[in-house]
């Protein structure tokens, strides 16, 4: 059975994919995607540890959007390079953080049903309080710009080094300070609120840490699970993405995310290491059989 339809017989409406590879053009990702079995997927747009391209319209969108349309993959995913850092203080990384976002929005929109994902950086010793009123005021400039309805993604991060976001009180305050922005909701990184001290693997935690983040930011902002196991303990501050069940959460805190029907609700995308077929499938395979369970 193919690969696509693997993965739609048994999810029902639940939408699954990966981070896909865009080598040999953005529509080449259609054809990766399809053959892991994804429903929607993920991509950069430009190398995730360059600048060159990041502010440029890469050719292939409206291809890439067609084919998508054809193939029922929505949404489509496209998450910021690496070296996005609204948090910095250094005014040209800040500055160049600006326009990559805005191109990847202006792509976003062209795409149709699509969102971007952005990291919000590290404040290199400024301190957290800083490093929020940088990222306040880089994405005030950002949305202002930011002409259409694409919505834009802040990811959970890990809380490693002197990163902004680890937090749900801080997106909160972020979002807050943006006057709402309806434009704006969460990635939630399984890996990253992990590692940034939030229990996700029994029934009672996992209803504890849903409710801080709907307390701080509002479950209806939730678009997004990026599906990662971790490396790093509970609270450990470690980003290290492992594969499902190979990590500390392990297949039972999957499964507990599973059941739960906010978290069912939005799409996952996995980010695990390699992404090569095998693995990728192997993680799909995972999740799906945790679903059947549900």
């Amino acid at each position: 059975m193919a690969g696509k339809d693997r993965v739609v017989g048994k999810a029902g409406e639940f939408r699954i994919g990966c981070h896909v590879r865009i080598s040999g053009g953005l529509p080449k990702a259609v054809d990766r995607a399809l053959e892991r079995g994804c429903r929607c997927f993920q991509i950069f747009l430009s190398n995730p540890r360059g600048w060159r391209g990041s502010d440029e319209l890469p050719p292939g969108l409206d291809e890439l959007g067609s084919r998508c349309t054809e193939e029922g993959l929505e949404p489509i995913y496209i998450h910021t390079i690496y070296l996005v850092n609204l948090a910095s203080p250094s005014g040209e990384a800040f500055e160049k953080s600006i326009s990559a976002l805005l191109c990847n929005l202006r792509a976003a929109e062209v795409l149709g049903r699509a969102a971007v994902v952005t990291h919000l950086g590290s404040h290199g010793g400024a301190g957290e309080r800083e490093g929020v009123r940088r990222v306040v005021e880089g994405l005030q400039r950002v949305m202002e710009l930011h002409r259409g309805t694409a919505p834009l993604l802040l990811e959970t991060t890990a809380g490693s080094g002197d990163t902004v976001g680890h937090t749900f009180s801080q997106l909160g305050d972020i979002i807050e300070a943006l006057g709402g922005d309806p434009r704006l909701g969460v990635c939630l990184d399984t890996c990253h609120v992990f590692a940034a001290g939030y229990e996700v693997r029994t029934r009672e935690a996992l209803e504890k840490t849903l409710g801080e983040l709907d307390e701080e930011v509002g479950l209806e902002r939730l678009k997004l699970v990026h599906a990662n196991d971790s490396r790093g303990d509970l609270g450990s501050r470690v980003d290290r993405h492992m594969h499902l069940g190979e990590g500390l959460i392990g297949v039972e805190g999957f499964r507990v995310m599973l059941a739960h029907p906010v978290l069912r609700g939005v799409p996952w995308i996995l980010e695990t290491p390699e992404m090569t077929l095998e693995a990728d499938r192997r993680n799909l395979e995972l999740l799906l059989s945790l679903l059947d369970a549900v």
